[in-house]
């Protein structure tokens, strides 16, 4: 479903598939978000999947807000903005290493599906959140690692909004894939390393934020 807005009636949007007018008046702008945790001290193989908004058991706040997998709550209902990543900088008391955060963001392609239709895919960096810290420090063995600027101004939106409701399946992934065709040899520039599957040393942590106008359920 993708909105366009009627002209002359500000909060009105009009599905372009289905003709029918969307009353978005009463959203509020907000983020849906759900958080995957990298391993440390395993290979990340080629084919490797991180499944964002299907598990969500054990978590709090912090690190999801949806309440059913892969769906938005019953009665809620979204216009769909923004599609962003943010690596967490600290897992409790541990600072997460920025080359562990590089390994990640670098290696990674990320793809969203609503009910099976592709909205959007690319390398993980095409997705900043437009959120993070900003600045530098000197503690040691690490730094501040950001996807992009952290301004919600210089994040993407979707060229057509997207109307979501609790009918809608959400499959967000990051995948990790071969890159076979890095080899040795062949390079004008000299050799190019060979490439070896990403260990990370310490757990990272990734929110995937889908930003937007969020309508809460009327009842709980």
């Amino acid at each position: 479903m993708a909105l366009a807005p009627i002209e002359g009636q500000p909060g009105l949007f009009r599905d372009t598939d289905s003709g029918q007018v969307v009353n978005i008046r009463d959203f509020r702008e907000g983020d849906k978000y759900d958080t995957v945790v990298f391993p440390a001290g395993e290979a990340i193989d080629p084919g490797t999947e991180f499944i964002f908004f299907q598990d969500i058991q054990q978590k709090r706040d912090l690190d999801t807000n949806f309440k059913t997998p892969r769906k938005l709550s019953a009665g809620e209902s979204m216009v769909l903005d923004r599609i962003g990543l943010y690596p967490r900088l600290a897992l409790g008391d541990v600072i997460d290493l920025p080359r562990d955060i590089k390994k990640i963001l670098e290696n990674a392609f990320y793809r969203l599906k609503i009910n099976d239709i592709l909205q959007d895919e690319g390398p993980a960096i095409k997705f900043p959140s437009g959120y993070g810290i900003y600045g530098n420090t000197t503690e040691n063995d690490a730094g501040i690692v950001s996807l992009g600027v952290p301004a919600t101004a210089s994040a993407a939106r979707l060229v057509k909004k997207q109307m979501l409701n609790q009918n809608h399946e959400l499959d967000g992934v990051l995948r990790f894939d071969a890159r076979n065709w890095l080899t040795t040899q062949g390079s004008a520039m000299g050799p190019i390393p060979a490439y070896v599957n990403p260990t990370l040393e310490r757990a990272v942590v990734v929110t995937n934020y889908l930003h937007g106008l969020i309508r809460a359920a009327v009842t709980k």
